[in-house]
């Protein structure tokens, strides 16, 4: 019989685990069997067991006095290896049979590259064509409605950082420029934030707003994306310097250092003391993105006094961090929205430790342990409200990143991996119930294999001995041979009343919905439970009403575009669908006149088919007479290639003004595949145009490569050319 005694790790209203078990309302989770070694769960008095075979001796092992902790950090090397295919890549899960960039880039950097090196590289390599990262398939067929493909830099980082690998870096170095030179190039940035969907939450309708269409998420503003773009930017003038070319590296860091204050500048609401999750040109969208609040903390974008109120202001569940908050109300279904993913947790895990918060690491850790006790694997997601895994849109046993999540939390969250210039430094993250003995064994970084001891609980080392002396638990990375550490924490409290209680992840109020508008009257349906309704003009907030109409002054702009947010004391909802006012006479229709290099081709009923060959590549329109002003111009169009969720068939052409080259256009998937009928616009582009005739087309160019490569092709119609200003 195993003598080990029994000690509550944490414990809440939902549920209660200890160092042998979890119990929660109609499920038992125990650790039983010689050393532990099997997982038995009793869930409605059904009982299954799942054998947890050692650690091999070849890998990084976990050992500890808490055996829950030792039994999940086994389980996740199990699965870790179930997850590598015969050719050596890392599947995205057990429901999952390819390797894509997120889902691998976001494992590598939470601990896959110090467990599984060489299929964190295969992986990387497999993720890059033609020297440039390749984009996942998502919301409107991909790159550029989606821009995160950058996350692939910071495993790259990792990966070096771990195995000191000089030609992988030269390699990486390349690639990651390259792909930001072919994202400089194309995308339409909003001083220097990049546009994109938001990183990893791709499923439009369970996010953004549901008026929004794919290109104007596009051409939309995410916090967690851009904090991606920053910290690429970073690590490529990192990796510029650990090469020697530090010219070639300080424009590099100082477009991160730009980056970095524009997301201060329009992420960050003063108001509500913490990051909103998206912006359009115009407006914050203040739901709290965990994943993105996390990324800040841990990359140094968020520091000190901001830093631990974003992280105090995450909305939480009883069982964990949300992916965002407040949920969606009119999109009851779980999968990005109401539920909780395990790597998005560790992420928030680590971001606790980074700020040595002991409350907020115990939190997480109970989140990860618990959901692997329960379920018997790493699952992909489960259910904010409920804690259950049933009933998910879409789930998968042995999630990759779920599984290096777990793994992180010993990596950089109990013992503190961290790396500071040419060093590896230990800052260890102990929950007091966590407290005890930990061993980190075959750790292998460089030319170095680490068996590193940890023993009581805090954040502060009181002493550190290297190979049975005294010493700073602070190690060259040009160290070489096994060392064995010893690391000692002075005990402190989690002051647990020192904090105020975590905001409770709650539904959004529904958003509102026009009823009537026109230039003297803005009327609205009535939100229930909404006490007042605050009206945006251009993005500001202009009058608070209580009642659902609003009369717009005379005399208005040129063009003004109106919003309406529904609130009540505690809530708010998103942003309505904009309306748009324009003076008489500022909007115009061009239709397109002449289509590709020959004519053999024709425009009927006023639409074009687009495509890559010299006899669709390019469409013109009919010359315009205009006033000198600020214009914008967008499209209608459709493209049906794949569905508006999925795919790499993202079309794009460039816009030539007077035969003069300029922005890029994306016309992204829109509606279900083959619905070639349903037409809608594409993001609008802001132009100042002097007084005179001007002509526009579009023009298939060397910079309108997208992923497919294969595939380029739309339906475009009326050019929309409205006067701003």
């Amino acid at each position: 019989m195993n003598s080990t005694p029994e000690s509550i790790l944490y414990a809440n209203e939902a549920y209660r685990l200890t160092s042998l078990r979890l119990e929660q309302p109609g499920l038992v989770a125990e650790l039983v069997g010689p050393g532990h070694s099997t997982l038995r769960i009793t869930r409605n008095g059904e009982v299954s067991e799942r054998p947890i075979p050692p650690v091999p001796r070849e890998k990084t092992g976990y050992r500890g006095s808490i055996p829950v902790l030792t039994a999940m950090y086994a389980m996740a090397v199990q699965e870790m290896q179930q997850n590598i295919t015969p050719e050596g890549l890392l599947l995205a899960g057990a429901s999952w049979h390819t390797a894509w960039t997120r889902d691998t880039a976001y494992a590598v950097t939470l601990g896959a590259a110090y467990l599984e090196p060489e299929a964190c590289r295969h992986s990387l390599e497999s993720r890059v064509r033609d020297g440039i990262i390749m984009q996942d398939t998502g919301t409107g067929g991909g790159w550029p409605i989606s821009t995160d493909r950058v996350s692939w830099v910071l495993a790259a980082w990792t990966y070096y950082l771990a195995c000191g690998d000089r030609e992988w870096l030269e390699y990486s170095a390349q690639v990651a420029m390259n792909t930001l030179a072919q994202d400089d190039a194309v995308l339409t940035c909003h001083g220097h934030l990049r546009p994109g969907e938001t990183t990893f939450i791709d499923w439009r309708e369970q996010s953004y707003p549901s008026w929004m269409n794919t290109a104007e998420i596009g051409a939309s503003y995410a916090f967690g994306t851009n904090v991606l773009h920053y910290v690429s930017r970073r690590i490529v003038a990192r990796m510029l310097a650990e090469l020697g070319r530090e010219k070639e590296a300080t424009p590099w860091a100082e477009e991160a250092t730009a980056i970095a204050a524009d997301v201060q500048e329009y992420f960050w609401s003063r108001a509500a003391q913490c990051y909103g999750m998206m912006r359009t040109e115009n407006s914050l969208e203040e739901r709290v993105d965990a994943l993105a609040t996390a990324l800040s903390v841990i990359t140094g974008l968020s520091s000190g006094k901001q830093a631990h109120q974003a992280m105090n202001t995450l909305p939480r569940t009883l069982w964990g961090t949300p992916v965002f908050a407040p949920f969606k109300e009119e999109e009851q279904a779980a999968y990005h929205n109401r539920a909780i993913w395990p790597f998005v947790e560790a992420y928030v895990l680590l971001a606790h430790a980074e700020l040595q918060d002991t409350r907020g690491a115990a939190q997480s850790m109970a989140s990860l342990l618990r959901a692997a006790m329960a379920f018997g694997t790493n699952k992909e997601n489960f259910q904010a409200v409920s804690g259950e895994a049933t009933g998910t849109i879409q789930n998968s046993d042995r999630q990759l990143w779920s599984v290096a999540g777990m793994l992180g939390m010993y990596y950089f969250g109990l013992f503190g991996m961290q790396y500071e210039g040419d060093n590896l430094v230990f800052a260890p993250c102990v929950p007091k119930n966590f407290g005890g003995s930990h061993w980190l064994t075959n750790l292998r970084i460089r030319d170095m294999v680490l068996d590193v001891h940890l023993n009581g609980y805090g954040t502060d080392i009181c002493s550190a001995r290297i190979n049975g002396k005294a010493a700073s638990p602070i190690i060259p990375l040009d160290t070489k041979g096994r060392l064995q550490i010893e690391l000692e924490l002075m005990p402190s409290e989690d002051e647990q009343e020192a904090h105020p209680a975590y905001p409770a992840a709650v539904d959004d109020l529904p958003t509102p919905q026009w009823e009537e508008c026109g230039p003297a009257l803005l009327r609205w349906r009535a939100v229930p439970g909404a006490t007042s309704y605050c009206v945006y003009a251009n993005g500001t907030a202009i009058t608070t009403t209580g009642q659902p109409v609003y009369a717009p002054a005379p005399g208005a702009a040129h063009f003004t575009e109106y919003r309406v947010q529904a609130t009540s004391a505690s809530n708010a909802s998103a942003l309505s669908r904009p309306w748009e006012y324009s003076r008489p006479g500022s909007r115009q229709l061009l239709a397109p006149t002449r289509i590709g290099e020959k004519p053999e081709y024709m425009v009927e009923n006023n639409r074009a088919w687009l495509d890559t060959r010299p006899c669709t590549a390019h469409l013109e329109y009919e010359a315009i007479t205009l006033a000198a002003g600020i214009y914008r111009i967008r499209f209608r169009y459709v493209n049906a290639c794949a569905s508006r969720r999925d795919g790499d068939t993202c079309a794009l052409r460039q816009l030539f003004i007077n035969d003069t080259p300029g922005a890029i256009i994306p016309f992204p998937h829109n509606t279900e595949q083959g619905d070639w009928e349903d037409y809608t616009h594409t993001a609008g582009v802001q132009l100042q145009l002097p007084a005179g005739v001007h002509t526009f087309s579009l023009r298939f160019t060397s910079l309108c490569a997208n992923t497919a490569g294969h595939t380029n092709q739309c339906m475009v119609g009326y050019l929309e050319i409205t006067r701003l200003a």
